[in-house]
């Protein structure tokens, strides 16, 4: 079998194998594969070629999005292999590859410190706090939706030091500033969006309480 390969835009190489598109690798790997346009391939050395360029790409691609935030570990495996399977740069790869190769760098990644997802959960933590004020069982929840492992939840949350009472008024006089809670049908509408957050019957009531006395 011979393969060819023809430069493309950027630092894109499309090989052709016996004159028929297979794939395009980036130039940086190509040049250093040690393999030349033209050359007689085996189709273990094709196999070996195509499944090392997919993970290159697969490993830039996670630190692409590393780079512009952090991701709890499920997170970013499910984006890779989504976005790898989307392309289908490597047709023979079952999903069930794509997933272990998305594992082994995600492992890659943690050796070298660029994921962690105790310190994603951390950021998410404070990011959810300050823009949706949400209780300790909001931010739980959302949390096991993002795929924490659930001792690192536990450790994160127990560092959390918030008045789930105090948290509602704050929601009392900004996001429902403007409900009449002495109205019983707008009173239920917020007491079912605070349940929502996470909050407790008995804190909203609490908080509720509270709020009408000042008012």
């Amino acid at each position: 079998m011979k393969l060819t390969a023809k430069a493309g835009k950027g630092e894109k190489i499309h090989l052709s194998l016996d004159g028929e598109y297979i794939a395009t690798v980036n130039a940086d790997y190509w040049f250093t594969c040690g393999i030349k346009s033209g050359s007689e391939v085996t189709p273990q050395q094709l196999e070996e070629l195509l499944a090392e360029s997919a993970r290159r790409k697969m490993m830039n691609k996670a630190l692409d999005l590393l780079s512009m935030r952090d991701y709890s570990r499920r997170e970013l495996s499910d984006k890779l292999v989504t976005k790898a399977w989307e392309k289908k740069e490597q047709k023979d790869m079952d999903l069930g590859s794509l997933k272990q190769q998305a594992s082994d760098i995600c492992d890659r990644l943690e050796e070298l410190g660029l994921l962690n997802e105790e310190r994603f959960a951390r950021s998410y933590v404070d990011e959810l706090l300050r823009r949706k004020h949400l209780s300790k069982s909001g931010l739980k929840t959302a949390l096991i939706q993002k795929g924490v492992q659930r001792d690192i939840i536990e450790t994160v949350l127990e560092e959390v030091e918030v008045d789930p009472v105090e948290q509602v008024r704050e929601l009392l006089a900004t996001k429902f500033k403007n409900r009449d809670l002495s109205d019983e049908k707008q009173k239920t509408r917020t007491v079912n969006a605070l349940l929502r957050l996470g909050y407790r019957y008995n804190e909203i009531h609490a908080a509720m309480g509270e709020w009408l006395e000042d008012e």
